[in-house]
């Protein structure tokens, strides 16, 4: 596959449509095989008779794999049904209930999907083969994307396989824990599974992350004010209005400086827009170190594209792919003020894992 550069932002992320995970009671050992008992036939005089033909021979089902599944509105839990092992589909129909069963093989997977986020009901990983988890989990990031391509498909597959846990941080209950997580190898292998996609789609995915934390976040407009000179503060009074003021003060960063005909980022000094990019990344990210902080701020008073982003200000349909290759290679940059602590932290927050 021909690469192009590659964004490396490590909190993409991945999964977007985590599944409740409810560990169900199905044993993997195998079942012993029972013994023979020999016994001794009576012996008789067959009668002659016809040769029978033989039966056609039944195929033999495979192990069983989501590997090359890609979900459409239009795929249902039947299809998904067919891509696993006679096993896995006994252990679900077990689980849930021969009822269940044969109702969700009619709904289709994305609906079900939902369904299964909002009640907590019907989970079925417990049953899957630990490949099969890792491959759901790839079906459900790329179906949440909107992506279809079987070669990115495959590097992922690749990615995910070396290091499971990739896939695992993003479903809540086979989310292991900080102290028994190798965070490096979870950093490395998010990057790379991150480099499996198309620049376009990684600025994609910076976007909607962007957008996700800011949903999430305490810090507004009123905080923005209230960390700016007074003469800054009046530029932006004057560019958006007395009447659309109130409404600046109660949005959101990204709500506030958000694209548009002016951007409000030209009344901000430099010194103001890292201050205020230092001051909600530590509202989005919990528990980061003062240090940290500190570090990121600095790093991005050198790059006004990740600047913008941060604000929600930037346009990437202005950029070229040389500039957005660029944008991934200087937001990878902001991990490294990072501790191994710090950065599972991230790639455990919820607007990280729906991705």
């Amino acid at each position: 596959m021909t690469r192009t550069p590659k964004l490396r932002l490590l909190v993409i992320a991945i999964v977007s449509l985590a599944i409740t995970v409810v560990v169900l009671g199905c044993g993997s050992d195998d079942e012993a095989e029972p013994t023979a008992v020999a016994t001794e036939a009576p012996a008789a005089t067959p009668e002659p008779t016809a040769t029978p033909t033989a039966p056609p021979t039944a195929p033999v089902e495979s192990e069983g794999s989501l590997e090359d599944l890609f979900l459409t509105d239009a795929t249902t839990g039947a299809e998904l049904m067919a891509h696993i092992s006679e096993a896995e589909r006994g252990c679900i129909r077990e689980a849930i209930g021969e009822e269940l069963y044969e109702s969700m093989l009619n709904i289709p997977i994305r609906r079900l999907v939902a369904e299964v986020r909002s009640s907590g009901a019907g989970s079925f990983l417990g049953c899957l083969t630990d490949d099969n988890v890792v491959l759901l989990g790839l079906v459900l990031v790329d179906s949440h994307h909107g992506r279809t391509d079987p070669e990115a498909r495959e590097c992922s597959i690749a990615v995910a396989r070396e290091n499971p846990e990739v896939i695992r941080v993003r479903f809540e209950l086979l989310r292991p824990a900080l102290e028994d997580t190798d965070t490096e190898a979870l950093f490395n292998s998010t990057k790379a599974l991150f480099d499996c996609v198309s620049v376009t789609e990684q600025v994609n995915v910076l976007v909607r992350l962007t957008t996700r934390l800011d949903q999430d976040d305490t810090f507004t407009g009123e905080d923005v004010v209230a960390m700016l000179p007074e003469e800054e503060v009046s530029c932006i009074q004057d560019l958006v209005g007395e009447e659309l003021f109130d409404a600046f003060l109660g949005a959101t960063v990204t709500e506030a400086f958000g694209p548009a005909a002016v951007s409000l980022l030209d009344c901000l000094a430099l010194e103001s827009k890292t201050a205020l990019f230092a001051a909600f990344t530590a509202s989005r990210v919990e528990g980061l170190r003062e240090e940290a902080v500190v570090c990121m701020a600095t790093l991005v008073a050198d790059s006004p594209h990740i600047l913008a982003l941060g604000f929600g200000a930037l346009d990437t349909n202005e950029l070229e792919e040389s500039e957005l290759a660029q944008l991934g290679d200087e937001a990878a940059k902001l991990f490294d003020c990072l501790n191994a602590e710090e950065v599972y932290q991230v790639l455990t927050l919820p607007a990280v894992v729906e991705q």
